[in-house]
Order: structure tokens, then sequence, then C-alpha cells
């Protein structure tokens, strides 16, 4: 199943999402990364900005077995955030499980507010065809980028792969 996963850090940001890269390439063989974008923060505005990429692999696994092999990544690299939107040392979503749309146990996929966060979108329309579409709301990839155009984003010049 082709399966994309968000990064993104605002606590030691370049060097837990090259951690966090390391980690995803020993777990998850034929990942390949998006370029690393800088955004300031939503929803809490008073913390450092962002750094934010998107992975792209295929796996096997079940969505439960996957959430499990984030999450221990996250907790191996110290995951800590105090508020739901606020500063992080690490955070790896699950946004997309092929065309799969599964909402279970607090957990949706595809990921509940991808689609209006242009720190996700610009570095997913790197690894998916941007013509492509939401597997729920039909539109492209690239539509939707193009509707959070307003929102500051921009490649990293602290990252480099």
């Amino acid at each position: 199943m082709q399966t994309f996963i968000g990064i993104g850090s605002n606590i030691n940001a370049v060097e837990n999402i090259k951690s966090a890269m390391e980690k995803m390439k020993a777990e998850f063989p034929g990942i390949v990364f998006s370029k690393v974008y800088e955004s300031a923060p939503m929803y809490e505005e008073d913390q450092d900005s962002f750094l934010n990429a998107v992975a792209r692999f295929e796996t096997e696994d079940s969505i439960k077995v996957l959430i499990s092999k984030l999450e221990e990544i996250e907790k191996v690299l110290g995951k800590s955030k105090k508020s739901k939107y606020g500063p992080r040392t690490i955070d790896l979503d699950l946004l997309l499980y092929g065309d799969e749309v599964v909402e279970e146990g607090g957990m949706k996929v595809p990921h509940s507010k991808m689609h209006e966060r242009r720190f996700v979108l610009k570095p997913l329309c790197e690894l998916i065809d941007p013509e492509f579409v939401h597997p729920e709301m039909k539109i492209s990839w690239l539509e939707l980028l193009e509707e959070a155009e307003n929102q500051g984003c921009k490649i990293s010049e602290d990252f480099y792969l």
C-alpha cells in the first residue's frame, strides 16, 4: 500500500527531523522524502517555526501496525508536546494509506486537517501526482494546495538531506 507520512518538529527541529528520517529509512525500505519546509505555527502562534516534510513508501503493514511503528519512533526520539498545537520534538502523522478512508479509535485517514495545511500539501505534491484527488473530498491535491496559497511555507535553508 502506498503510504504517506507527515513529519514535523519545532524543538531542535533539524536534529529531530534528521533522526526521524534515519529511523524511518531503517524501518521502511524504499522510503523517499520530500524537501524540508519551514512554516509559521498555526493555531498557537507564540512558538518557534516548524520544519515539515513528507515521506512516501510502500508497505504491507496494516494501519494499526504502521501507527505502532510510527509511535515507537516518536517515543525513541522523546516525543513531547504539552498542548495539541504546541511545540513538539517530533510528530509523525499518517496522512494517506493508499486510497483508504478509515475512521476508528480517534484516528482518521486521510488525515483530517491535511487538506487545509500548506506545510503538508506542498511537500506532498512533490511525492504524489498533484492531479490525483483527495480520496474523500474528490478535489485534486493541486487545487487544495492552491487554496492554501496564502499560508507561509518555504524550503528550509537550514536543512540539507
